[in-house]
């Protein structure tokens, strides 16, 4: 990718994917610093210039997420505190992101890339490295066995009932 196309797909993609890792991480600095870093490797990554943009987004999210695995195993961080929800956001948003920030750290990503970044089932599997299955449900799948979108957005909703958001 050269260097004009390559400032072109920052444009296009940057908000999104710092909205994506400031729904994992608590550190706004730490946030900037695996933004640049995914687009630094992703630059370094010598993907062919024939690369759609739909491959190349994929590949910066399965670098950003893989940077935010490698930041928590680092630092042992795994539950976000209550009180860093957004400062001057209302009530309701501050009540959906601290529940938000109760998900386990899959279930938040699966959730973010299917509902903020509105992402195929296969764009998802590809980014987390799963078979795209796991996120949907085959026809031939006993009714019982719940991908694991349906698990994650599950899992949210008890959380927003108990802790009475929504109805």
């Amino acid at each position: 990718m050269d260097e004009e196309s390559f400032h072109a797909f920052y444009e296009q993609t940057a908000r999104n994917l710092r909205g994506y890792l400031r729904s994992m991480l608590i550190d706004p600095a730490m946030v900037d610093d695996l933004l640049q870093e995914s687009y630094f490797r992703l630059f370094n990554a010598n993907l062919p210039a024939s690369a759609e943009y739909g491959h190349r987004r994929n590949y910066l999210y399965r670098i950003a997420t893989n940077l935010v695995y490698d930041h928590r195993r680092a630092r042992r961080l795994e539950e976000l505190p209550d009180d860093l929800a957004a400062v001057q956001a209302p009530a309701t948003a501050q009540d959906i992101g601290r529940a938000f920030r109760r998900l386990k750290p899959k279930d938040r990503d699966v959730l973010w890339m299917a509902y903020v970044e509105c992402f195929s089932h296969k764009e998802i599997a590809e980014v987390l490295r799963l078979r795209s299955a796991s996120i949907r449900p085959m026809r031939i799948r006993p009714m019982r066995i719940r991908p694991m979108l349906a698990r994650a957005r599950a899992r949210f909703a008890d959380i927003l009932r108990r802790r009475n958001i929504g109805e």
